[in-house]
């Protein structure tokens, strides 16, 4: 820990260079896209000429950007810094979209390295019942669902609409992918039956794993969107709140999350779904 705090003091001074200035930032961020002269620059950021020259000459003396023939453009350093600089700004905004589903709920379930990458969950939404309608997070959900025609999922939490859902899916030569612990597949089995579950599987159709540890989270993912729900600090599924997305990197970041598990899952074979179903018997 001690070395992490002999950083902060070699760079605190370069992360104050950007923070305490609007200027500055918006430059970098305008350059990103291509190299702009003045007039783009103003036109841009609306800022005037004066206060844009003023934070080109900083910026000038720090090497992040370079003058050619009266364009200005991004050093290689400065692209560097120009990248980050967006990184952090989209995970600050994620996170506080996502503050209601993180704060008092269990994250543990969500690998660091995801964590890194929040910020690709920027175009999400949240969705929490009301008064007027507790069942809105699962309503939405379901139209997202009837729209696509392939699904993962990762779960511990029995949904009936969404096994529902995915049945109906499988019988119209959909694909499906499920991770769950050994409880859920129990309660699937009872509903499709062992015969449906092996033709499927045999033809292709599903695959289905199961996870030993009590997973906390509820992922699913479709052709074009992620849905993610989290149990709260107290150990109880929240069904009041989760968060969805139709975002090309939210759903990237979704099937990271997926195939997190997946590697850690066991594939269920034929006479795994022969025990369970002689004990639902």
């Amino acid at each position: 820990m001690d070395y992490m705090f002999e950083l902060y003091e070699q760079v605190k001074d370069d992360m104050k260079f950007f923070i305490a200035s609007d200027v500055r930032a918006k430059i970098l961020i305008s350059l990103r896209s291509g190299s702009k002269n003045l007039a783009d620059l103003r036109k841009e950021i609306h800022l005037s000429s004066s206060t844009i020259l003023h934070g080109m000459n900083q910026l000038e003396q720090k090497n992040f950007i370079f003058r050619e023939s009266g364009n200005y453009s991004l050093s290689q350093t400065g692209e560097v810094v120009a990248n980050k600089l967006i990184d952090v700004m989209r995970s600050f905004y994620s996170l506080n979209l996502c503050e209601g589903l993180f704060l008092n709920h269990d994250i543990s379930c969500i690998p660091p390295e995801l964590f890194k990458d929040i910020g690709c969950l920027e175009k999400s939404f949240i969705v929490k019942s009301t008064s007027t309608n507790i069942m809105r997070p699962q309503e939405v959900l379901s139209e997202f669902q009837s729209k696509s025609k392939n699904f993962k999922q990762l779960t511990s939490v029995y949904n009936p609409s969404s096994i529902q859902i995915f049945l109906e899916t499988l019988e119209k030569d959909g694909n499906v992918q499920l991770i769950m612990t050994e409880g859920i597949i129990d309660k699937l089995i009872e509903n499709a039956g062992k015969d449906k579950l092996e033709k499927w599987i045999n033809d292709g159709q599903l695959q289905l794993m199961k996870i030993d540890e009590d997973v906390k989270i509820s992922l699913t993912t479709g052709d074009n969107f992620i849905a993610l729900g989290l149990f709260s600090a107290d150990g109880a599924y929240d069904l009041n709140i989760s968060l969805i997305s139709h975002g090309e990197e939210a759903i990237s970041w979704g099937n990271r999350l997926f195939d997190h598990y997946f590697q850690q899952a066991t594939q269920v074979k034929m006479d795994a779904l022969e025990i369970h179903d002689e004990i639902l018997a």
